[in-house]
């Protein structure tokens, strides 16, 4: 009988002790994978706050002014926002994750890339693809996990009407991120 109870104590903490994944990979943001569907998102995130933002319209009817994309926000308890999520599909229950934006720094990648990391970080731990600036804003495309970070033009000496690609020697290295999007392939 006290080896029952020892092991019931034992399994019992272990699975209370379990921290949720947080892991951002190729096809994955924590729980989130490629096949996850709108509807499985009450109980992913059971234990946190959902705000579902609907592209119905100013009408509200799906025919008029249909926004592209309806947005999903997960608030942690205490009301830290941690990710948007949109749908391929909007207004459809079954319809799979198209992207997750990052907000918080708990998701990071293997080698401890998150939102809140540098530019030299993402270059040395991961495959940057291309380098593409905006009017205001520079995009990083990271190829192994298929995810996009932004750095904000101000500050990186690059002029603010200049578009096109960017060369990685125009970013110092100690620039941060804006925001961390995750695409999700089916």
């Amino acid at each position: 009988m006290k080896n029952f109870i020892s092991l019931f104590t034992v399994c019992l903490l272990v699975f209370a002790c379990t921290k949720p994944d947080t892991t951002i990979a190729l096809n994955k943001v924590g729980v989130i994978t490629h096949k996850t569907t709108v509807k499985d998102l009450g109980k992913l995130f059971k234990n946190d706050s959902i705000v579902s933002r609907y592209s119905e319209g100013d009408l509200g009817n799906i025919n008029d002014y249909v926004l592209d994309n309806d947005t999903h926000l997960i608030y942690q308890k205490g009301g830290k926002l941690l990710l948007s999520i949109s749908p391929v599909n909007p207004l459809d229950s079954i319809s799979k994750i198209k992207s997750v934006t990052v907000f918080s720094d708990l998701y990071k990648t293997k080698s401890e890339v998150g939102i809140s990391s540098t530019f030299n970080d993402v270059n040395v731990n991961h495959s940057i693809e291309k380098l593409e600036a905006s009017f205001k804003s520079v995009t990083v495309f990271v190829k192994d996990i298929n995810a996009t970070f932004t750095i904000n033009k101000q500050g990186l000496g690059i002029k603010t009407f200049t578009l096109g690609n960017v060369d990685k020697a125009q970013i110092p290295g100690d620039s941060k991120f804006t925001s961390l999007t995750v695409w999700l392939e089916e």
